[in-house]
């Protein structure tokens, strides 16, 4: 028995330190929030459509190839981490991720940035949003109206933001040429993409205007010029309703999630044009509503005939959110997509209805 008791005595002699230590290494010595929501998404389709749990464009007109799916892949969770009024961070992340060229699906880094404020001044390093208007069309796809008018990705970077005055800020950023993984398109261009940023309040309205230019390279020395001028805009039209949306022009937005996700290189470059428009009703209650429409047109003649030539794509949707129990919600969203291609034989405009039920949990 005495024996036993000394051992026990040793044991915890040992192990105490060690506990200790380890306690003390899984402390942040900075302010840490963690966030983040649970997200399940039921969605119907009643045509192919390319991009699975995303709605990137109609494939296929074939009753045969309708999609019917449901993932939590949306679920997400990020850490702020403040050290004090002047350095902060952020890391995010979600299930979406999928490897370039292939289906398999991952974790996929959203943001993963620092910022240090001096004054006026802010300076971010890593990777967060584009400079393009952060106006969204308020789907609950997890697409966001990509390659149907509204242009939104993020990219590592680095960026120095002004604050001028109380309306007035401005930003320039150089960016990762392009948002491929595992291909040299863009890196090999050997230099940053520059944005360019001006944000004005008016009011409670806000507009935003935005400018990009690269190149992407490959390693063949082919290049493609990209180049963006995007405005975005916000108005409160009453109590309860916010009109939103971005009008742009350009040519080789992939990296935007404009062209309907076409690039092309010399003198073969696409060039489009789009925009969208959103209205937010938010009545007294618990529910809230969402109409948006939304283009992406590319200039036909840049884009030779082929099964795949994609020529315009216009979505048209309509959500109710209810907030159901809590902070649970519940949205419930109609949306017709048009896809139209460019074929040796003419024109041919081929469309989608797409169901989507989602439930959040935000923590």
């Amino acid at each position: 028995m005495r024996k036993s008791v000394i051992s026990a005595v040793l044991s915890l002699a040992v192990l105490a330190p060690l506990t200790a230590a380890a306690q003390e290494t899984a402390t942040s010595k900075y302010k840490v929030n963690f966030y983040g929501h649970v997200k399940t998404d039921v969605i119907l389709d009643t045509h192919g459509m390319a991009g699975d749990d995303y709605s990137y464009y109609v494939a296929s007109d074939k009753d045969a190839e309708q999609d019917f799916r449901i993932s939590a892949r949306g679920t997400r969770f990020g850490l702020d981490v403040t050290a004090n009024d002047n350095v902060s961070g952020k890391v995010e992340a979600d299930f979406l991720g999928v490897t370039d060229g292939g289906s398999a699906t991952d974790l996929r880094l959203r943001h993963a940035y620092v910022t240090i404020k001096d004054g006026k001044y802010e300076l971010l390093a890593g990777q967060t949003w584009h400079l393009t208007p952060l106006e969204l069309s308020g789907s609950n796809n997890e697409f966001a109206l990509g390659y149907s008018g509204v242009l939104w990705m993020r990219a590592p970077q680095v960026r120095l933001t002004h604050k001028c005055s109380d309306k007035l800020t401005a930003a320039v950023a150089a960016v990762r040429p392009t948002r491929k993984l595992i291909d040299a398109e863009g890196t090999a261009s050997g230099a940053p993409q520059g944005q360019l940023q001006v944000q004005y309040k008016l009011g409670k309205a806000k507009l935003t205007l935005m400018g990009a230019y690269g190149v992407w390279k490959k390693t063949t020395h082919e290049k493609g010029e990209v180049k963006l001028v995007d405005l975005g805009f916000n108005v409160p039209l009453m109590e309860g309703l916010v009109m939103n949306g971005q009008v742009w022009t350009g040519q080789n937005l992939y990296d935007f999630l404009g062209g309907i996700g076409q690039n092309q290189y010399g003198t073969s470059a696409v060039k489009a044009s789009g925009g969208f428009v959103n209205f937010n009703i938010k009545p007294a209650g618990r529910f809230s509503y969402n109409v948006a429409y939304g283009v992406d047109n590319p200039v036909d003649s840049k884009i030779a005939a082929a099964t795949t030539a994609r020529t315009r794509n216009a979505t048209a949707l309509a959500n109710i959110n209810w907030l159901a129990y809590e902070k649970v919600s519940v949205t419930f969203e109609a949306a017709k997509m048009m896809t139209e291609y460019k074929l040796t034989t003419g024109k041919d405009e081929i469309d989608n209805l797409h169901y989507q039920l989602s439930m959040k949990f935000p923590f």
